[in-house]
C-alpha cells in the first residue's frame, strides 16, 4: 500500500514536470476562459461608466461658461476618451474629462461588482484590512478597488499609444481620477444588538457617491497646473525653473483654454450666445453674470408652473398631493445691441 502511494506520487510529480505544471496551466486556462466570457460584459460596463462620467461632468459645470457640452453626436455614442479627434487639445477641461471618466468607470465597475454581476469579481479581502476595535468589526462586502483599477487600466491604457506629450498628459490625469476614487473609500457600518442598541457594528469599505467624487475633481480642475513636456516627462514651470514635484495629485494641462464664450465647432464648444439657464438650478443673478462675463445681454422672463405640494400619506396605501403654482425665471444670453452696433460700424 505504501509502495503504491509512492509510485502514484512519483507519477504525478513526473507528469506535472513534463507538462510544465499542467495543473497550474489548467487553472490559468480556466481563468482566461472566464476573462474571455466577462470581456464583453466589462466593455459594456466601461462604456456605461464613461457615460456616467460625462453626465457628472455636465452636472458639475452646468452653471459655468464651459458646461462640458461637446457638440458632437458621435461623442455621446462612443465617449470622448474613446474618440481621439473629439479632444484634440490638452487643456484643463480635457484633463477633467479624462479624470472624471476614469473615476466613473472604476465606480461603475465596483457598483456592478457589489451587485454580483461581474464573473470573477468578489468582495475585497477582509484579511488585508486593519482590525476594528471593541465596538465594531470588519464584515460585509467591501468594494474591490483593486479589481476596478486593474480592469479600468486594461481598457483605458489600450487607448494610449506612443510616449509623447499627449500620452503622458492623458495617463497622468487618468491616474489623478483613480487616486481620488481610491481616497473616496469610506467606512460604512450596520448595527447589531437587541432593540437597536447597536452594541456591535459590522463595517465595510464603500465608495462615496459619484457626485462627491465629481466635486473633488472639480476643485482639482480649479487648481490645475500648466506643465511642459521636457525630457520625456511632464514638468511644472515654477519661476523659470522646471519642477516635477507636487504634480502627482493635481490635474495638469499643456495648453491654455480657448474662449468658451464664442462658438467653436472644431473644439465642440457651443458658446454662450442663446444659452438659457433657469432659476430652478441657480440664482437669476448667477445666470446674468454668465451673460455679462461673455459681453452678452441677459434677458429674463418669468414663468409659472404647477407642482405637487402638501403631500400626505393616505391609509392605505397612497399619497395625496395638492397642486401649487410656482414662479420661476429663465435667463437667455443675447447679443448686446449697443456693442453689436459699435462693432458693425467699425
Amino acid at each position: 500500500m505504501k509502495l503504491s502511494k509512492l509510485i502514484l506520487l512519483f507519477l504525478v510529480g513526473f507528469v506535472s514536470e513534463k507538462l510544465g505544471l499542467g495543473i497550474t496551466e489548467t487553472q490559468s486556462d480556466s481563468k482566461n476562459i472566464l476573462e474571455q466570457k466577462a470581456y464583453p460584459l466589462l466593455l459594456s460596463i466601461v462604456k456605461a461608466g464613461g457615460h456616467r462620467g460625462l453626465q457628472e461632468c455636465q452636472k458639475q459645470f452646468k452653471n459655468e461658461i464651459w458646461n462640458c457640452t461637446l457638440d458632437n453626436k458621435i461623442v455621446y455614442k462612443e465617449l470622448p476618451i474613446f474618440v481621439k479627434t473629439t479632444l484634440p487639445y490638452a487643456t484643463r477641461e480635457t484633463a477633467f474629462i479624462h479624470a472624471i471618466s476614469t473615476a466613473a468607470i472604476i465606480h461603475e465597475i465596483l457598483v456592478q461588482c457589489r451587485l454580483n454581476r461581474i464573473p470573477g469579481c468578489g468582495c475585497a479581502g477582509i484579511k488585508k484590512q486593519r482590525e476594528g476595535n471593541g465596538d465594531w468589526q470588519w464584515g460585509g462586502c467591501s468594494d474591490n478597488i483593486r479589481f476596478g483599477e486593474k480592469e479600468t487600466r486594461r481598457f483605458i491604457h489600450k487607448l494610449e499609444g506612443g510616449n509623447g506629450a499627449r500620452t503622458a498628459f492623458n495617463l497622468h490625469n487618468n491616474e489623478v481620477g483613480r487616486k481620488v476614487i481610491r481616497l473616496s473609500l469610506k467606512r460604512e457600518c450596520k448595527c447589531h444588538g437587541v432593540t437597536g442598541s447597536c452594541n456591535l457594528k459590522t463595517c465595510w469599505r464603500q465608495l462615496q457617491p459619484l457626485d462627491v467624487i465629481g466635486s473633488k475633481l472639480k476643485l482639482k480642475y480649479r487648481n490645475a497646473l500648466r506643465v511642459q513636456f521636457v525630457n520625456n516627462k511632464l514638468q511644472e514651470e515654477v519661476k523659470n525653473k522646471v519642477s516635477s514635484t507636487r504634480m502627482d495629485k493635481k490635474l495638469v494641462y499643456l495648453e491654455a483654454s480657448p474662449d468658451y464664450c464664442k462658438r467653436n465647432n472644431i473644439r465642440g464648444s457651443p458658446g454662450m450666445l442663446g444659452r438659457t439657464c433657469s432659476s430652478d438650478d441657480v440664482t437669476t443673478n448667477r445666470c446674468k453674470s454668465l451673460c455679462h462675463a461673455c459681453s452678452l445681454k441677459p434677458v429674463t422672463v418669468e414663468h409659472y408652473k404647477q407642482i405637487k405640494c402638501r403631500c400626505q400619506f393616505v391609509w392605505c396605501c397612497s399619497v395625496k398631493c395638492d397642486l401649487c403654482t410656482r414662479q420661476f425665471s429663465e435667463t437667455t444670453c443675447i447679443l448686446n445691441d449697443k456693442k453689436h452696433k459699435r462693432t458693425s460700424r467699425k
